[in-house]
């Protein structure tokens, strides 16, 4: 017979010889794996009993608490990784019946995503888009122009027809609708009510609105939403914005999406939010989804943006790539002389010519003119409302207000039908633009032009104008900087094709347009560059430090003219700002009707 007890056996070494008679089946199963299997785990089993049972109780929970990591771990990182894969390829969350419904973004062009994935989507540390093929976009009937990308600096070049204005069943055009918000509930601040819900009463009646509108015919487009916020959505308030999209609209949200960083990076020893850098993160999201939809429209959260927008914009940029298409590769430098005697008519180069973008100016409602009046000194331009027609007649045009701020009944704080005369801008006027006769060629939908401050010149890239001042309005004053903020006409957002974006990155921005950003740009892009850097314009209109320089364009065909401009639905910088800034869009077409008139004179017509 044995003479201890299992009690006192269990606290004896492992290595001791144990009495059968006493073990029960457990302790033999124990014996068995650590005695005779693992020898060493035994040891060490032995090394932990003869512990003080504090340092027993730390030692257990210290495995307990790697137990917890690796899970941690496991659920976090490697999932996580699978679950960005499966966003890289554009699965957005279905709002409406999400088992019947065709999410656009998860059915990428087959022939895109190959050029793409064979290329190689890589970003060098210098920023630059490693693509040696550009994705052929769609197709559409009469888009005969060919467009050319020179990825990266490499030779081998893909051609592809330009895109189609209108969607279809068999050529969709897959459009990815970016919206960044500070706040739900407005401060007070910029003429905006305390505690006013902007949730309701701004954010979705505009967004609802403008994505209506895309996919209605005949637009058509297949729209995805994509919502950046400065705050978390509660579930209850996610569930407003997902009643109010049309169904069948893919829509993902990054909540608390603020970034981090030294605010003032001389003098600050902590981290905290940098709010001017929320209107930088819609960059990371577009180089998430670029191979996955043909237009991005990036906005703030009060920009009432309309297919009628989106189709115009497709189409002045077809003819742009067509007038690229046919124009010259090289010309003689574009006369460096004074401002006075800049060429604004003849032939541009390709390079020119694949500058241009078409723009658009921001615009508000007056909402009650005796309280709120627009500016009563006007620029000393006349304003002319007569145009020439096709046939060579004469006739008065108003400015239409229909594409930028004609809307349904009821929709957030937007008069539904307000006239030309009510519309007006405060961001640009004519002492800050230049006109252009624009070379023959495309189909001929471009003819004079208007183009917007932002750029400097730059050698051969520069673009010359006729601006108001050479009629010697002004006396012996200067005509304003490009970068001059009172005039610069910020958008409040833009729009590009995934061709437009690559071709700014390769060739256009001189430290990129997609992330990471270095060089020129502090901590990522945070330092210094605040909202109107990067959705007002200065980032892609400006010369500006690592602004990409590119040539906004407006048409002064007066039938195409209203459709460069775009609605802010807030109404609030008529409240906030001096009258003197607030100009009526009708008196400002007129006034630039006059230069174009005056420039044509000076050409001898």
């Amino acid at each position: 017979m044995c003479r201890l007890s299992i009690e006192k056996m269990n606290h004896l070494h492992l290595n001791a010889a144990p009495c059968p008679e006493l073990m029960t089946s457990v302790d033999r199963i124990k014996h068995k794996i650590f005695r005779k299997k693992f020898p060493v785990l035994g040891r060490a089993l032995d090394s932990f009993y003869q512990l003080n049972p504090l340092f027993q109780s730390c030692a257990i929970a210290s495995i307990v608490l790697w137990k917890i990591f690796i899970i941690y771990f496991f659920v976090h990182v490697v999932l996580h990784k699978g679950a960005s894969a499966s966003a890289g390829a554009g699965d957005l969350s279905v709002i409406k019946n999400a088992a019947n419904v065709n999410v656009h973004a998860s059915n990428p062009n087959p022939a895109s995503v190959a050029a793409l994935r064979t290329a190689g989507l890589e970003f060098a540390a210098a920023g630059k888009l490693g693509l040696k093929k550009i994705p052929a976009p769609f197709t559409g009937v009469g888009r005969q122009a060919k467009a050319k990308v020179n990825a990266g600096g490499e030779n081998n070049q893909v051609e592809a027809l330009a895109l189609p204005i209108h969607s279809t069943d068999d050529k969709p055009i897959r459009v990815l609708h970016i919206v960044t918000a500070l706040r739900d509930i407005n401060n007070g601040q910029r003429g905006t009510e305390h505690g006013e819900d902007r949730l309701v009463k701004v954010f979705i009646p505009v967004l609802k609105n403008s994505v209506e509108s895309m996919i209605a015919p005949p637009y058509n487009y297949q729209v995805d939403v994509y919502l950046v916020l400065g705050w978390t959505l509660t579930d209850e308030r996610r569930k407003l914005i997902e009643d109010a999209l049309p169904e069948g609209v893919g829509l993902q949200i990054w909540n608390d999406a603020i970034p981090l960083a030294y605010d003032k990076p001389s003098t600050d020893v902590k981290l905290k939010p940098v709010t001017r850098g929320l209107a930088r993160q819609h960059r990371y999201v577009i180089k998430d989804k670029l191979e996955f939809y043909d237009v991005f429209s990036v906005f703030e959260d009060d920009m009432r943006v309309s297919g009628a927008h989106m189709a115009h914009f497709l189409e002045q940029s077809a003819e742009l790539e067509r007038l690229a298409d046919e124009a010259p590769d090289t010309l003689p430098a574009e006369r460096e002389n004074p401002y006075q005697k800049q060429s604004f008519h003849g032939a541009l180069s390709k390079k020119q010519l694949r500058r241009m973008m078409p723009g658009f100016i921001r615009v508000e409602v007056l909402l009650d003119e005796k309280k709120f009046p627009s500016q009563r000194d006007l620029d000393n331009v006349p304003i002319d409302l007569d145009f020439e027609d096709e046939d060579g007649g004469v006739g008065t045009k108003m400015f239409d207000p229909k594409p930028c701020c004609h809307v349904p009944e009821n929709i957030g704080k937007m008069p539904p039908s307000p006239t030309g005369d009510q519309v007006m801008i405060w961001e640009t006027g004519v002492k800050g633009t230049v006109v252009r006769k624009m070379p023959a060629g495309g189909n001929g939908l471009l003819d004079w032009v208007m183009l917007q401050p932002g750029p400097k010149s730059k050698g051969q890239e520069f673009i010359g104008g006729f601006w108001s001042g050479m009629l010697g309005l002004y006396g012996d004053e200067k005509k304003p900087g490009a970068g001059d903020p009172r005039l610069i006409a910020q958008q409040g957002g833009w729009m590009a094709t995934r061709e437009q974006l690559i071709e700014m990155h390769n060739n256009q921005c001189p430290d990129g347009f997609f992330p990471p950003y270095s060089n020129t740009y502090k901590q990522e892009g945070l330092t210094l560059n605040n909202v109107e850097f990067w959705s007002g314009g200065f980032s892609i209109f400006s010369g500006t430090r690592s602004g990409c320089n590119m040539q906004r364009v407006v048409s002064l065909n007066p039938e195409e003219f209203g459709k460069h401009f775009i609605y802010h639905t807030a109404n609030n910088k008529q409240k906030s700002l001096p009258n003197f800034r607030l100009l009526k869009a009708n008196n400002f077409m007129g006034q630039i009707n006059s230069v174009v008139k005056a420039a044509k004179k000076a050409m001898g017509n």
